[in-house]
């Protein structure tokens, strides 16, 4: 099981891949937004089984952007939102599972990969008020959200 982190800042990218590697995932790393659509793209690869762990201000695209990219061609992909600048470029259509504010301390970070494995192999639905009270979202002014992969009735 797999994440992918895109985030320009090198040092916490590495330290981000380092403790997930550590809790014993897989990790790619990408330095932007650009870097990982050429990659996706130029390779025959699944996208990550677990996640994609973006930074929100990075150089080129930002990481709403990529999301919403990224969700063109692969709509049901896991999304964390890390940002030091929650509120910066919002955007309420580019929905992810977790938005955390930096600093991340390694015990949050942690739960939420975990939390996100076991959501990936045993469905959504129960997770999702875990998930909720992990996330930042009054950091984000993020009122109304919801598992982005539980259909609405």
């Amino acid at each position: 099981m797999n994440i992918d982190i895109v985030d320009d800042e090198a040092g916490l990218r590495e330290v981000y891949k380092a403790i997930i590697e550590r809790a014993g995932f897989t990790v790619n790393s990408f330095a932007c937004a650009g870097e990982y659509m050429a990659y996706t793209n130029s390779q025959i690869l699944p996208p990550p089984s677990i996640a994609i762990i973006t930074d929100v201000k990075m150089p080129g695209k930002s990481g709403y952007e990529l999301i919403e990219d990224v969700q063109k061609v692969n709509p049901k992909q896991r999304f964390v939102v890390v940002t030091g600048s929650p509120q910066e470029g919002y955007k309420g259509e580019a929905k992810a599972c977790f938005y955390l504010q930096k600093p991340v301390s390694i015990e949050k970070l942690v739960a939420v990969i975990k939390l996100l494995s076991a959501c990936s192999v045993a469905g959504d639905q129960h997770l999702a008020p875990r998930c909720e009270l992990l996330s930042d979202l009054r950091a984000f002014s993020v009122d109304d959200w919801s598992c982005p992969h539980i259909k609405p009735r």
